[in-house]
């Protein structure tokens, strides 16, 4: 038996534990740390905390994510503020949370990218 749209929808809303789960990953694949309470407590700011970058973690189990300049300001103002590099996680999940083949990203501010990549000249 199939199951009517609505379910069917909700369904596919439900993303249970890949959110968090693709976080915990994110972290341990890069080195970071991971930000107690999404960073929602003071003075732990971010998702993930590297030596050098703060980051944003965003991920989902569909095959699109909008991408909200807010998310960007967001990052980039807790970012300065610690005198780190911003940037923002992107990871296209399985259900598990760990990133489906191409789907891990990291984007950060153009600035930072040409000082990273400056004098490299290909």
């Amino acid at each position: 038996m199939t199951l009517p749209p609505v379910l069917r929808r909700a369904a596919a809303r439900a993303v249970g534990g890949a959110g968090p789960a693709a976080e915990k990953r994110l972290a341990k694949r890069l080195g970071g740390r991971q930000t107690p309470a999404s960073g929602a407590m003071v003075g732990a700011k971010g998702d993930v905390m590297l030596p050098a970058m703060l980051m944003e973690a965003k991920s989902t189990v569909r095959d699109s994510l909008a991408l909200k300049l807010d998310w960007l300001a967001k990052i980039a103002g807790e970012a300065r503020a610690q005198g780190k590099v911003p940037a923002l996680a992107v990871v296209f999940a399985t259900g598990d949370g760990r990133p489906r083949p191409d789907g891990a990203w990291v984007l950060m501010p153009e600035a930072a990218f040409r000082e990273l990549t400056e004098g490299r000249g290909d």
